[in-house]
């Protein structure tokens, strides 16, 4: 491995550790924990105890809600679990994410459904996922990460 690499890779090491000790991540799920947060701090979203908690996330009011995050420039559809199992589903794009469907510059572009839409919409043979077709006809959300 090269030296440049090598270095690299411990600066990952040293960020992750650096977002568990700040709360921000939970786990090794790096990524849904990191979406996670982002909704603790935009909508207000108040996590399960367990970070393994079946069917949904966390809470916002009364509401069960499911965060599922994207950020593959090659992934096309997301899978985004079963719709009896949560109230709302929160969809956030990351910036690499091939399912931007908006040319809105911000870090995050997020989407909110309820279950009954989930369940008319995402359905298929194989489960539940969402895809560009969706988005397009979805209103955009966003979260600007300001440095």
């Amino acid at each position: 491995m090269s030296p440049e690499n090598a270095v690299l890779i411990q600066e990952f090491f040293n960020c992750t550790s650096k977002l568990l000790k700040a709360g921000i991540v939970r786990s090794d799920k790096i990524l849904g924990d990191i979406g996670e947060r982002l909704c603790v701090e935009k909508y207000g979203l108040v996590l399960e105890t367990s970070g393994r908690h079946p069917g949904y996330d966390g809470k916002i009011g009364t509401s069960r809600v499911q965060v599922k995050v994207h950020n593959s420039p090659e992934g096309t559809n997301l899978n985004v679990g079963d719709p009896d199992k949560y109230d709302e589903l929160i969809v956030i794009l990351g910036p690499r994410s091939r399912l931007r469907v908006s040319d809105v510059n911000a870090t995050f572009h997020t989407y909110r459904f309820p279950s009954d839409v989930v369940k008319h919409l995402m359905k298929r043979a194989s489960g539940y996922y969402c895809g560009k077709r969706i988005l397009q006809d979805s209103q955009l959300d966003i979260i600007l990460l300001e440095t």
